[in-house]
């Protein structure tokens, strides 16, 4: 079973879906759920909801009493670790998903509807924009690591809203300074969009960033409206620390300096 989560702490909820078919069998297969599902949670400091994609998601054994039971106190497990709510999508009656211990909808905004969620979609933002943007965070070295899954440009509005949007939604993780690190292999700007890229940058000054950097230019280095290096060993050796401290601990002193 691999358990796939995109939380997103902004509208303070986890999307879970399974990577391949998943078959629920046994009190085990629950169990290893639960598992994946705690591991997930080591990312949370609030209450939240969980909105599970049951696509490839069916219970083998659907009158299996022990099984049901297991589902049911999982729920309730995690009811009791903050979740305030559960719901899912992708309905098949002939899954058993009428037996699972949360309500399933036939769409995603069915279900996110139940659950109470107001996504706000960046108009005319290209729908595989938003979905190339990788971020992976540096507690330890106070960095938040930025790149791109496949070539993009950055040459209007509505990137630059998708990508401001996401970088946001990560720092709701972060309690302390940081440095933006970019990977640009895969990132190209368009002439004309510095102004507005510049008014991102300060956005984000706004949070606590220290510096922006880049590295491994696919353009000409002058085309990045930010310094940019060659190796990225040269750009993180010009990015500070912020001390003996996780940058996801929750010591906000470091937020008043």
């Amino acid at each position: 079973m691999e358990l796939k989560v995109e939380n997103n702490f902004q509208l303070k909820y986890m999307q879970q879906a399974f990577a391949v078919p998943v078959s629920i069998a046994t009190p085990g297969d629950v169990q290893t759920w639960r598992s994946q599902w705690m591991s997930a949670l080591k990312m949370w400091h609030s209450p939240y909801k969980a909105l599970i994609d049951c696509t490839n998601l069916s219970l083998a054994s659907p009158s299996a009493p022990d099984t049901q039971k297991a589902l049911l106190t999982m729920l309730k497990f995690f009811e009791g670790l903050f979740l305030r709510q559960a719901a899912g999508f992708g309905l098949d009656p002939s899954k058993g998903h009428d037996l699972l211990p949360f309500p399933v909808y036939a769409s995603i905004e069915e279900a996110l509807g139940a659950l109470a969620i107001r996504t706000v979609k960046e108009k005319g933002a290209p729908v595989d924009f938003r979905d190339a943007i990788q971020i992976q965070n540096h507690f330890q070295q106070h960095v938040v690591e930025l790149g791109f899954s496949m070539p993009v440009v950055i040459d209007d509005q509505a990137k630059i809203d998708a990508l401001k949007s996401k970088l946001t939604n990560n720092l709701m993780q972060w309690h302390s300074k940081w440095s933006l690190l970019i990977d640009c292999t895969n990132l190209d700007f368009s002439d004309g969009i510095s102004p507005s890229f510049a008014l991102l940058e300060r956005y984000l000054r706004g949070f606590y960033m220290k510096v922006m950097i880049g590295y491994s230019p696919r353009s000409a280095k002058e085309s990045y409206p930010f310094e940019v290096f060659r190796a990225r060993h040269n750009a993180a050796a010009r990015l500070g620390s912020e001390g003996n401290f996780s940058g996801d601990a929750a010591d906000c002193n470091s937020r008043k300096s």
